[in-house]
């Protein structure tokens, strides 16, 4: 995850061992946030903080995602998880799954937005934050993904400030938005 806006014009093929279609395809079938098998999930990790961070209310979550092969008689069923990681565990702050019985609705790519509330939270200084994804068994078949280039920005979108023990000063809460890069990307305070 990565709070600068992606500008690349062209969706790349993140993962050319399993189809040589742009964007990420994730076999349906995904079995929850635990999900271990790597054709079935997609992971995006912050670095680890450097200082205490408060989040709270709703997370937002937008994908770029359709239907392999763009087919829009199949339904689509997608789960995220974002979940905070210290390094071995993991703790899951909120979840949303949409279901689409025709999520394509066209010949190319649909946005889809994700909403949960994740309350208040303190994320200590070492851990990061993941947004886990997965395709549910109940999807019509599996299902890609666009992100990382600037018709396709895929994005988190949190309410976050330094806790009060880490900051100096009063600093309200600010919305933070950050895209979905590589597995490994820049903190999302910069």
């Amino acid at each position: 995850m990565d709070s600068d806006l992606p500008t690349v014009p062209v969706l790349y093929n993140y993962d050319t061992d399993r189809d040589a279609s742009p964007g990420l395809r994730i076999a349906k079938g995904g079995s929850g946030p635990d999900e271990a098998d790597p054709t079935k999930y997609q992971a995006w990790l912050t670095p680890a903080f450097s200082e205490a961070t408060v989040i709270e209310g709703d997370a937002t979550v937008k994908l770029w995602s359709g239907m392999k092969d763009f087919d829009g008689t199949k339904a689509g069923a997608v789960t995220v998880y974002l979940r905070d990681f210290d390094g071995w565990s993991y703790v899951e702050l909120g979840s949303d799954t949409v279901s689409d019985p025709t999520w394509q609705g066209g010949s190319s790519w649909s946005l889809k937005t994700f909403r949960f509330s994740v309350g208040t939270y303190t994320i200590a200084p070492g851990h990061s934050l993941e947004l886990k994804v997965i395709v549910g068994g109940s999807s019509g078949d599996d299902m890609w993904f666009a992100y990382d280039t600037g018709p396709y920005r895929s994005r988190v979108a949190v309410s976050a400030s330094p806790s009060a023990t880490a900051r100096s000063g009063a600093v309200p809460a600010s919305l933070v938005a950050c895209g979905l890069r590589g597995i490994w990307a820049r903190h999302l305070f910069p």
